[in-house]
């Protein structure tokens, strides 16, 4: 009997005993299936970090630094900002959402700029380019299945696995049984990652400073960039972070958790644990990929370094138990980006183009129709076995880096237009497109998704200039303004009543 297929079936049985759970208490209709009625601060952190994390921290991450190195550490950035953004951006979903009742990002954009052509255009490039991340994780799973049973479950085989288990989480329980799952899965991988890198390193050398001293005698360009293979230059450097870091925060996996706080104190403490955890589970994962080019040099998929290692280097028990930690990765994200993608379905597209009578269990039910859909062009995607995975999460992400102008200048600046909306959208696709597809070109070294952003930004500030804002894009900015100048000045008033309780207590 294959011991690790034991611990994975046990595994994914409780995951679906928790959403059963949560099933119970979903109230089938479309506003709690896509916030799940409010979150907390323990929920929300982990829905958060479990889903902004992906198959990505267990294969990807180790594949990239055993190819290239101590460049890796981009991800430094891509880890600690995304916390900040959650509260700076975040909160002002936050208020939207309650204020004007939006359900999602292209809710908010079709009605700030007063304009159903953006909001289309925000909720179908989310769309597409959420495809490809739902297939990472497809690809990831599918490594997993293949790699603890020894070869007996097929790549083919992994993927629908996948592809059926995610089904299952997000029917049973919408928004609240998916954060639920991703809190439980969020804890599993966090302790996962770095119990299971710790023990490769030490199951090899005597501390973490020897295991990278053995990497820096053995092949000393890991410790310097561009990297032994040259990949990771200034410019790359530069693009990996800004690209993933401002587009993952596009992603509608992401942007509907801004609408899912209780409250403002839980977004703020969400914020700042999502950057904590981020950050530190990766501390040994560059140690452990480095170190396998002594352990394993000739590997076939470097993508699979950390799983490999820990079958190799660990009891078969503890392997399986970690490697279920890559799963929950996987499958964190997984689930919340056909949970995302069909709640945009069912609110964006059917709502508001097929059937605007639509009522809320209706609503609901496309929505479960569009996990179908969009988990099944996912996993096909998957089967074609695409290039590796660092490198489509930079394809993925540059794709809906080019919405930040459009989506983040209608929180802040009152002469952005629809005109400058639309008009960076479009030309900013058609610019990435063509540099990462059709001429393949990276400006001065920079990538075609970081040049694209940055056209898109240029030609949504020139357009708005030369065109009329519409008055009710001013008035939702101004409301925004508003509310939290009096929640600062409500903040600053109580602070100083306690100061002058504290002064007149210590006078008497």
């Amino acid at each position: 009997m294959n011991i690790g297929l034991v611990i994975l079936a046990v595994y994914i049985a409780v995951l679906l005993g928790i959403a059963l759970y949560a099933s119970k208490k979903d109230k089938k209709n479309i506003k709690d299936f896509a916030t799940g009625g409010g979150l907390g601060i323990f929920i929300l952190t982990l829905t958060f970090s479990a889903t902004y994390h992906s198959a990505y921290a267990f294969m990807g991450a180790g594949g990239f630094a055993y190819k290239n190195g101590i460049a890796w550490w981009c991800n430094g950035l891509w880890t600690v900002l995304p916390g900040v953004l959650f509260w700076v951006w975040g909160r002002r979903f936050w208020y939207l959402g309650k204020r004007y009742g939006y359900l999602s990002v292209s809710d908010y954009a079709s009605d700030v700029y007063q304009s159903k052509t953006v909001g289309i255009l925000v909720t179908l490039i989310t769309m597409i380019f959420t495809i490809p991340y739902v297939a990472i994780q497809a690809i990831g799973c599918s490594y997993i299945f293949q790699t603890i049973s020894g070869g007996m479950l097929s790549y083919t085989v992994g993927a629908l696995i996948f592809f059926a288990i995610m089904i299952v989480l997000v029917w049973l329980g919408g928004m609240k049984g998916v954060a639920i799952t991703d809190a439980a899965q969020g804890v599993f991988m966090f302790a996962g990652l770095l119990g299971g890198s710790l023990w490769v390193i030490l199951a090899n050398f005597p501390s973490v400073a020897d295991a990278y001293q053995a990497a820096f005698s053995h092949t000393p360009e890991l410790f310097t960039m561009p990297g032994p293979n040259g990949v990771v230059t200034a410019q790359d450097w530069v693009s990996r972070w800004i690209v993933i870091t401002f587009g993952m925060m596009m992603f509608p996996q992401v942007t509907l958790r801004f609408f899912a706080g209780k409250n403002l104190n839980v977004m703020k403490w969400s914020a700042a644990f999502s950057s904590i955890y981020l950050t530190m589970i990766y501390v040994f994962t560059p140690c452990v990929g480095m170190i396998g080019r002594l352990l394993m040099p000739d590997i076939a998929a470097p993508d699979t370094i950390f799983p490999e290692l820990l079958l190799k280097y660990t009891p078969a028990v503890f392997a399986a138990l970690i490697i279920s930690g890559a799963l929950a990765a996987a499958m964190s994200t997984g689930d919340s980006q056909l949970h995302a993608t069909s709640t945009m379905v069912a609110t964006d597209i059917y709502k508001k183009f097929v059937n605007k009578k639509a009522n809320e269990n209706t609503l609901y039910n496309v929505a479960k129709i569009g996990v179908l859909i969009i988990g099944l062009a996912s996993v096909v995607f998957a089967l074609t076995r695409p290039t590796a995975l660092a490198d489509l999460l930079v394809l993925s992400n540059g794709g809906v880096a080019v919405l930040v102008p459009a989506v983040i200048g209608g929180l802040y600046w009152k002469k952005a237009t629809h005109e400058g909306a639309i008009a960076s959208i479009v030309i900013g696709e058609i610019c990435m497109v063509s540099m990462t597809f059709i001429f393949k070109v990276s400006p001065l070294g920079f990538s075609g998704a970081l040049c694209s952003m940055l056209i898109s930004l240029i030609i949504f500030v020139s357009v708005s200039f030369i065109t009329k804002p519409q008055a009710h894009t001013s008035e939702v900015i101004s409301s925004i303004n508003s509310y939290f100048a009096e929640d600062k000045a409500a903040e600053e008033t109580q602070n100083n009543q306690g100061a002058l309780g504290n002064l007149c207590t210590k006078g008497g």
